[in-house]
């Protein structure tokens, strides 16, 4: 979350964040018929009335899905690259963020953040998109929300959205991962771009350096834990993380 928010807030223009979802049926994900609670006729909806796909067919997707997008984005990056070129700027892409959330249908789409502050963001991020919507199927992807390229927002905003996808607050006050995070494991739940995260210098092995560096400074381990530039860089970002917000 703080990687997410550290990130968009370096970056601190308007984005698009547009989404991008699994096939359906049409491309073998159907529907688990013994799971709908809906009566016979009515369109199933993982939402309304809690459908899912068969087990067999979201797992394969589910393995497969982070290669097929690999694909994907590598191939609209480049339609969008070129045409950018075309109208004479040079750019290599808008594309800050995207984060993976487990659909209540059982398999997994995607949230990706585009930068739109710039013309040249904007043109890449239009050309960006109609090509993930031309291309998706023959990646085994299905539908692609462009409503957001039209109504930008401030990346504050899209980067709390994204937050609580992750982690969301209980009752007595404490957090907890949510099911996506569980059901993920150790994969991939969200690419941040190596531009910005050479700009904000917040990666989560820094993060992990400044856990330490609090630890540290509470008396809980010894110095010996983190390299000496390291502690001082981590010790740097704790006390910039921990200092109230500035007035306007």
């Amino acid at each position: 979350m703080r990687k997410i928010r550290e990130n968009l807030r370096t970056y601190g223009g308007l984005v698009a964040m547009c989404t991008l979802t699994a096939p359906g049926e049409e491309l073998g994900l159907a529907r688990d018929r013994e799971q709908c609670t809906h009566p016979e006729g009515v369109r199933c909806s993982g939402r309304k009335f809690g459908c899912r796909v068969v087990p067999a067919a979201a797992e394969l997707w589910n393995r497969e899905s982070r290669g097929w997008w690999r694909e994907l984005n590598r191939r609209a990056k480049q339609r969008a690259d070129r045409a950018v070129k075309r109208l004479g700027q040079e750019y290599k892409g808008g594309l800050l963020m995207y984060e993976w959330e487990l659909q209540r249908r059982g398999v997994w789409h995607l949230h990706f953040v585009l930068g739109m502050e710039t013309p040249v963001e904007r043109a890449w991020a239009f050309e960006y998109v109609a090509a993930l919507r031309e291309l998706g199927p023959s990646c085994c992807y299905g539908f692609v929300d462009a409503k957001p390229l039209h109504s930008p927002q401030p990346a504050q905003r899209a980067s709390g959205y994204l937050s609580k996808y992750l982690a969301k607050w209980k009752e007595d006050g404490s957090m907890e991962v949510t099911e996506k995070v569980l059901a993920a494991g150790r994969t991939l739940l969200n690419y941040i771009s190596r531009n910005l995260t050479a700009e904000s210098g917040i990666t989560m092995r820094v993060l992990r350096d400044v856990r330490l560096a609090w630890a540290w400074r509470e008396g809980y381990i010894p110095a010996q834990v983190l390299d000496a530039f390291d502690l001082m860089h981590a010790l740097c970002l704790l006390e910039r993380f921990s200092a109230p917000p500035r007035a306007p």
